[in-house]
């Protein structure tokens, strides 16, 4: 019934009953982990590690790239749009170059984007759970216009 992995069980189960925004940041926790990871294999001089996680980087950033509702979102879903472009390009640079300097600024960069999802939505929840009305409207707002389609 089960696979013979209990742990990929585990985050299969656990990616498809999470919410919407917790993916999100599950996406951007992702990035960074593999970018660090390859920061580190850089480190080391170990490249094989370095590509592998560098490739698993570029494609969590490459499908946010790809989920951008531009109906809903507007001109953030196109600033995003293009920041995930010149994240792309610029990682694509850090492999040709092996360079760690744009590795963490794309890690800046993802990290900044993070951080104002997750006060988002955390912050919607806490706001919700509180009964502030005025700053839930307020927060719920803010995610109306920052539609990201998972």
């Amino acid at each position: 019934m089960y696979g013979k992995n209990p742990h990929s069980t585990y985050q299969a189960v656990q990616i498809t009953t999470t919410d919407r925004g917790r993916l999100l940041l599950m996406m951007y926790e992702g990035a960074i982990k593999f970018l660090r990871q390859s920061l580190a294999g850089l480190e080391e001089k170990d490249i094989a590690k370095f590509c592998r996680f560098l490739s698993k980087a570029q494609a969590i950033i490459a499908e946010l790239m790809n989920t951008l509702d531009f109906e809903k979102g507007g001109t953030i879903a196109q600033d995003l749009d293009r920041l995930y472009d010149f994240m792309l390009f610029y990682l694509s640079e850090a492999n040709l170059y092996r360079d760690a300097k744009r590795i963490d600024k794309v890690i800046s960069l993802i990290d900044t984007i993070y951080s104002a999802y997750r006060e988002i939505i955390e912050g919607n929840k806490h706001l919700t759970d509180e009964g502030g009305k005025e700053e839930a409207q307020k927060v719920g707002e803010a995610l109306r216009r920052v539609q990201i389609s998972l």
